[in-house]
């Protein structure tokens, strides 16, 4: 019984129906026929035992195979002859299963849809298509422009033993094919018949060739094929089990991350595309088929793809990385095709696989796990990236510009030739190393975490400012920061084992360690700043600019070899740097402190010039032997030890600058001296010894000297050899190291000695040298300086505390005599006939000698008398006499002269003046006794003269005075005329003693003093006048405390003596207009105990007492008045002078006087 049917269109009753496939009549034939056929048909499927009719219908040109519990066994379709646009929809759970015929055969235009769940199979041995052509019995078929969807799920089986029945045959053109689910064959799976004319295949499912139940290990069966020049362009989202075959036609495989082809892939003729893609960029896939050949265009362009075909064999002739990752997993190495990476795109492989010619304008990544060197080029606006433990060994000058990124492992830029190089900015977190031959310039900046080793012989240059963190190694050649401009620089550690260069024409700060066996050579006019402990010991060579010091080991422990016009500088206070010091040039190095105090204890040698700058001071303390000169410009250039300085190097000093011996004795070849060349220590006798010429250009020469006798031990400056001579101006500096003066003998203290025939003018035009000031004081004597011994012989210079003057010096003079001008030339050594040596007394001792008298004239204008310090007996306006048992207060304005002159050691003649006030109150007031307390002040001036500097009455000076005062009296009055006064008064004493010539010394002490005085006076008849004798005994005692002043402590034993005065008023009284006025003359005589103060100059050997006597005989001729302007208010007032009348000190003064106001209340 025939159970094969067949579907055909009914034109007459306009729908699909199903026939015997022995028919062979056309379905249009009539309708009566086709009526009746289609009744037959019915009733045939209703008798089968297969549910055929229940599984596939047709609705017009639709077809729909729905599962109804049986199967449609039946070809669907009639192939050409079906009528286009004809569509088949195989429903979820359907089975369209035949045997050696074709299960859905359509036309043109048709729309196959296979529903998931669905199957649709045949298993042909030998039967035919619908197609004519020896076609075999394919499963699913059609003509052209047809689509075919498998849905997930879905199965399209062709199962059979016929090796021409595929599972899909197009057998026209324009087609697609869109798989989710399972396509498989025995042979295979799909094939497009048609020998022209593109099809599309998607794959999202499987497609598998050469299937064998149960066999897990597929080989390598056609999946599809395709005939003369048709096209196809496949896209495989899933998996290709076996083998894919393209005919002649322009075809493209458009390969996804999570696809898989298993077999061979031969692309055919034509031009065809090979691309990776990925619906997931973050996707990794293998491109991996046994083999691919016939395809000349390969684009990566998406996904993380690894591509594990050989592209030389594979006839690609074009490679592009549009965008995502493309790994070479196989060698591309002699790859001679061209090799693009677009901006979105990364190519990666390994040294051994890649191309040599590389376009670039994304990302060329290469991981190499080891070793393994790089001959090709990558040019384009990429960049590469090193990851990998391994290195990478770049050997060409690679021409792209974009950005390098060391990740991992070593990148290496030559490998000992004369190329091997990158453009552009470097990333560096692991290692960069340099190993070329030649000079390499890396222009670009180099940053991240990682190390730079510079390993090769050639010089590298880096010109940018760098900010990798890792370090740097130089293991050859040299490294070279920055190429004269103003850029290339570092951070962090430098192991240096070769050289390092440092090329600035601006300021450079290395913070970094130095360590290592290499050298350090500064170039550049710039300067470059070192402030780490360094230890690197091969030297630094100082070619050009500047190099600062920041730490005392900044330069490591090799020498530093300064070239001419280089300059060593310092950015940080007391530093030693141990390095020795090479001067390799003949000129000019400068050695800078700024206004930091460093120290060089290394040796500097060579022929070079040593400039000293910078207002701080270096210190030198090792054993010099440079052969230039030594030029301190500005600052302090110290000694450290002994003969420090270059004995064979001449020494200039510049005005404002210092040379130091410190205390250590040095030698110079010469010495020109405009600033100041101290030789001062802790203790005297370090020498300063000039070989040749000593040039003063009106410097200083500063020395320390013990002032005592002759026998004190001093700095000198030595003068040694024919060829040495001192000439010019230099002012000489004496600084007391000890010693409270002392006369000195002989000759004196020398301070500067000729030796061996040198010359110091002493015998010409004793100018070479002046003391400063004059003078230096030290105890009670002041020293000069003197030319030539005390027989006027010899070159040498003395200092002595004893002049030539007459025997006796006189006494009297009629003036002071104006001190000698200070600053001349040395004074003459020898004593002329007929003269003798006299002490050299300083300023101070006259003005200090001078002092208790004036403080005690001051003390007893203050203290003055009764009626000097309250005026006259009270009295009212109209003459009558109050009852005195009203309290007064009183005030007067005191001017007082000073004209003083004392015979004694110095003579001392004081001459000034003195101006204060007096105020006091009644405490207690009765009928005859009045008692009260008072207050003053009295500023004073007095200028001295005296015996000093060998000189007579030489004016030396002036006293500042200054005293306040605190005095309580008593006064009782009788009816008789008689009257009583006892007086105490405190006084406490500042005063300023202010040389001529020297620093000015303030001190202070204490007064006290007691007066009583009587008076009686008588009435002259009824004139109205009386006569009042007057008696007054004074005790006055003076304590100044101990005075320190230049180069002496000071102590005054002032004297403790009486005054006696005896004087007569003559007083009378008038009514005027204004009031009662009571006027008065008055005659004294005072009378001082005779006695001396002593001003005692001490040393911790000896005491200089300075003796001025004390007694006087003063006369004196004054009147005044008080003049009551109302009852409770009066003026008074006395001008009068002093004649000084005999006793040891003469006192006397101009007109002098007081005023004052009195009020009772």
């Amino acid at each position: 019984m025939n159970r094969v049917f067949r579907i055909v269109w009914n034109d007459s009753l306009a729908a699909w129906t199903v026939v015997s496939e022995l028919s062979r009549g056309h379905a249009k034939a009539s309708a009566a026929a086709s009526a009746a056929g289609a009744a037959v048909v019915a009733l045939a499927l209703a008798s089968v035992s297969m549910p055929a009719a229940a599984d596939c219908a047709a609705a017009g040109a639709a077809i729909t195979c729905a599962t109804a519990g049986g199967t449609q066994s039946t070809t669907v379709g009639a192939g050409p002859a079906t009528a286009d646009n004809t569509s088949v929809d195989v429903q979820p759970g359907a089975l369209v299963s035949t045997g050696n015929s074709s299960a859905i055969s359509l036309g043109n235009n048709a729309a196959i849809t296979v529903r998931g769940g669905a199957t649709v199979q045949n298993s042909s041995t030998n039967g035919n298509s619908q197609y004519p052509g020896g076609i075999g019995a394919n499963t699913i078929e059609f003509n052209s422009n047809s689509t075919l969807v498998i849905e997930q799920g879905a199965n399209v089986f062709a199962d059979g033993t016929a090796g021409n029945s595929e599972a899909v045959n197009p057998v026209g053109s324009g087609n697609t094919i869109i798989n989710h689910g399972t396509v498989r064959s025995t042979h295979a799976a799909i094939w497009f018949q048609a020998n022209s004319g593109n099809n599309t295949i998607v794959n999202t499912g499987r497609m598998e060739a050469g299937y064998v139940a149960g066999n897990t290990n597929p080989g390598t069966s056609t999946v599809f094929g395709a005939n003369g020049t048709s096209a196809v362009d496949f896209t495989n989202k899933g998996s290709v089990i076996g083998s894919l075959s393209f005919a002649s036609g322009n075809d493209a495989l458009h390969a996804y991350t999570g696809s898989s082809i298993t077999g061979n892939i031969s692309g055919g003729g034509g031009a065809n595309l090979l691309t990776l893609e990925s619906d997931d960029g973050a996707a990794a896939a293998t491109f991996a088929p046994l083999s691919l050949i016939g395809f000349q265009t390969l684009q990566s362009n998406g996904g993380i793809w690894t591509f594990n075909v050989a592209l030389p064999a594979s006839g690609i002739t074009s490679t592009t990385v549009n965008g995502g990752t493309l790994i070479l997993g196989a060698d591309a190495s002699i790859y001679t095709g061209s090799m693009n990476v677009a901006a979105q795109g990364v190519l990666q492989s390994t040294a051994q696989f890649a191309p040599l010619a590389i376009g670039n304008a994304g990302l060329v990544r290469f991981a190499q796990p080891s070793d393994a060197t790089y001959t090709g080029l990558v040019t384009g606006s990429g960049g590469i990236e090193k990851t990998g433990a391994g290195v990478l060994t770049l050997t060409a000058d690679q021409a792209f510009t974009g950005l390098t990124t060391v990740s991992a492992g070593t990148l290496q830029l030559g490998n000992g030739g004369t190329t091997g190089s990158v453009q552009g900015n470097i990333v560096n977190n692991a290692t960069l190393s340099v190993n070329r031959s030649n000079a390499l310039t890396v222009s670009g900046t180099i940053s991240g975490s990682g190390a730079l080793v510079q390993a090769g012989a050639g010089t590298t240059i880096l010109t940018a400012d760098n900010s990798y963190t890792g370090g740097t190694a130089i293991e050859a050649g040299t490294l070279q920061l920055g190429n004269g401009g103003a850029t290339g620089s570092i951070v962090g550690n430098i192991a240096n084992n070769a050289t390092l260069v440092l090329n600035r024409s601006d300021a450079l700060t290395l913070p970094g360690t130095i360590s290592g066996t290499g050298s350090v050579v500064k170039e550049g006019a710039g300067t470059t700043t070192l402030t780490a402990a360094n230890s690197y010991s091969g030297g630094t060579a100082l070619k050009q600019g500047r190099l600062n010091v920041g730490h005392s080991l900044a330069l490591g422990t090799g020498a530093l070899a300064m070239d001419d016009g280089t300059t060593l500088g310092f950015v940080a206070d007391g530093l030693n740097l141990a390095n020795a010091i090479v001067l390799t040039g003949n000129n000019d190095p400068v050695i800078d402190t700024g206004a930091f105090s460093e120290t060089l204890s290394g040796n500097i040698s060579g022929g070079g010039f040593i400039t000293k700058l910078g207002s701080g001071t270096l210190t030198l303390s090792g054993a010099n032997t440079h052969t230039g000169a030594t030029n301190v410009a500005e600052g302090t250039l110290k000694a450290g030890a002994t003969g420090t300085f270059s004995a064979a190097s001449a020494h200039t000093v510049a005005s404002g600058a210092t040379l130091d011996l410190a205390g250590f004795s040095q030698t110079v070849a010469s010495l020109a001296n405009s600033g100041m060349v101290s030789t001062v220590g802790t203790a005297p006798g370090t020498t300063l010894t000039v070989n040749g010429a000593y040039v003063g250009n009106n410097g200083v020469l500063r020395l320390g000297t013990f002032l005592g006798d002759s026998s004190s031990v001093s700095d000198r400056l030595v003068l040694n050899g024919a060829g040495a001579s001192a000439s010019g101006r230099t002012s000489v500096q004496i600084l007391q190291l000890g010693g409270l003066g002392a006369l000195t003998t002989g000759n004196g203290i020398e301070v500067v000695s000729a030796l061996n025939g040198a010359t110091t003018t002493a015998q010409t035009t004793r100018d070479a040298f002046t003391l400063a000031g004059g003078h230096v004081d030290a105890g009670a004597f002041e020293y000069r300086l003197y030319a030539a011994d005390a027989s006027g012989a010899g070159e040498n210079w003395y200092l002595r505390s004893t002049t030539t003057a007459p025997a006796t010096p006189p006494t009297s003079p009629t003036s002071p005599t104006t001190p000698p001008t200070t600053g001349t030339g040395g004074s003459p050594g020898g004593a002329g006939t007929g003269a003798v040596q006299v002490p050299a007394y300083r300023a101070e001792v006259p003005l200090l000698s001078a002092l208790p008298s004036q403080l005690r004239q001051m003390d007893l204008a203050m203290i003055g008398n009764l009626h000097q310090r309250i005026g006259d007996d009270d009295v009212q306006a109209g003459g009558t006499a109050s009852s005195g048992t009203e309290r007064r207060a009183w005030g007067r304005v005191i001017a007082t002269d000073i004209d003083i002159r004392q015979q004694g050691t110095v003579d001392p003649h004081s001459k000034g003046n003195a101006k204060g006030f007096q105020a006091g109150t009644d405490l207690f007031a009765t009928s005859n006794w009045r008692a009260g307390v008072y207050v003053g002040q009295l500023d004073g001036r007095a200028r001295v003269s005296g015996f000093a500097s060998g000189i007579a009455h030489l004016a030396v000076g002036s006293n500042d005075l200054r005293s306040q005062y605190l005095g309580a009296y008593g006064t009782w009055t009788a009816d008789s005329g008689f009257y009583a006064d006892a007086v105490l008064q405190a006084g406490r004493h500042r005063y300023t003693v202010e040389p001529l010539s020297t620093l000015r010394s303030s001190g202070k002490g204490d007064g006290l003093m007691a007066s009583i005085e009587v008076g009686q006076s008588f009435a002259l008849g009824a004139s109205g006048w009386k006569i009042e004798p007057q008696l007054q005994l004074i005790h006055q005692h003076l304590s100044l405390d101990r005075l320190a002043i230049s180069g002496a402590n000071v102590r005054q034993d002032s004297d403790d003596g009486w005054i006696a005065r005896v004087g007569v008023r003559l007083k009378g009284e008038m009514s005027t207009g204004l009031g009662t006025l009571q006027p008065y003359a008055r005659f004294n005589l005072y009378k001082a105990s005779g006695g001396a103060d002593v001003a005692r100059f001490i040393s911790p050997a000896a005491t200089t007492g300075i003796t001025g006597r004390t007694g006087f005989t003063v006369s004196e001729l004054a009147g005044g008045l008080t003049l009551a302007l109302s009852p409770t208010t009066s003026v008074y007032g006395e001008v009068g002078k002093l004649w000084a009348s005999g006793g040891a000190t003469d006192v006397k003064t101009s007109v002098q006087g007081s005023i004052g106001l009195r009020m009772k209340w």
